[in-house]
């Protein structure tokens, strides 16, 4: 059994993505984020999975605009857990269940292959193994697991370039085998949008609705 997880937050002006606030206003920064998430989630129904979660920690008001973003077969959870390493562990106790695979992704790296992650989901799977998508700043933009192993990611610095390495570090410690997937990049930063805007540009089936977005949003 396969069930796949995207974490999420509402996109809300002013609430989403701050760290584009510099550079854009925060409404279109909102659709940004909007248009990203429902490309994750349309992108990963290529995957064939048992269910389909979205969680997130929206506050109680913010609950319904995310809702309207979230489309069946996927459904909406509140994970009431602001920590990000209790975020990831909860999130990952719901998926794995009373056993099978689970598979964690962010939801603002929108234009990631979903092919390779696929084919690494589809071999064989040591018990407890694990499979990471690194990001470029040192971040995991997907992460699948057969256990829980808290461990690995407990008190990790979530948000810094050292996440990935100590993950890595803890994963050898442990004797945990990993399979790596393609480095990617999440948009965090205003270069990333540029990044994201020039790939679309040339490209624009690997996230359709962003790339509708840039066109058409002022």
């Amino acid at each position: 059994m396969l069930r796949v997880g995207v974490l999420a937050h509402a996109p809300i002006g002013g609430r989403c993505k701050p760290g584009l606030l510099e550079a854009y206003g925060a409404g279109w920064v909102a659709g940004l984020y909007a248009s990203m998430l429902r490309d994750t989630l349309d992108g990963l129904q290529a995957i064939d999975a048992d269910d389909y979660v979205v969680f997130t920690t929206a506050e109680e008001d913010a609950l319904s605009v995310l809702a309207r973003h979230v489309p069946a077969p996927w459904r909406l959870v509140d994970l009431a857990e602001p920590a990000p390493a209790a975020r990831l562990e909860r999130a990952l106790s719901s998926l794995l269940g009373d056993g099978g695979r689970a598979l964690l992704v962010v939801s603002d790296a929108p234009s990631c292959p979903t092919e390779p992650l696929a084919a690494a989901l589809a071999k064989d799977w040591d018990e407890g193994g694990l499979v990471l998508g690194p990001s470029e700043d040192g971040g995991v933009y997907a992460f699948a697991t057969t256990a829980l192993l808290p461990e690995i990611f407990r008190d990790a610095p979530f948000g810094t370039p050292a996440l990935l390495p100590l993950m890595r570090a803890r994963c050898i410690e442990l004797g945990v085998n990993v399979r790596e997937l393609p480095t990617w990049y999440d948009v965090d930063r205003p270069s990333d949008v540029l990044r994201l805007q020039d790939e679309l540009r040339r490209f624009p089936e690997r996230a359709p609705r962003t790339a509708q977005y840039f066109v058409t949003a002022r």
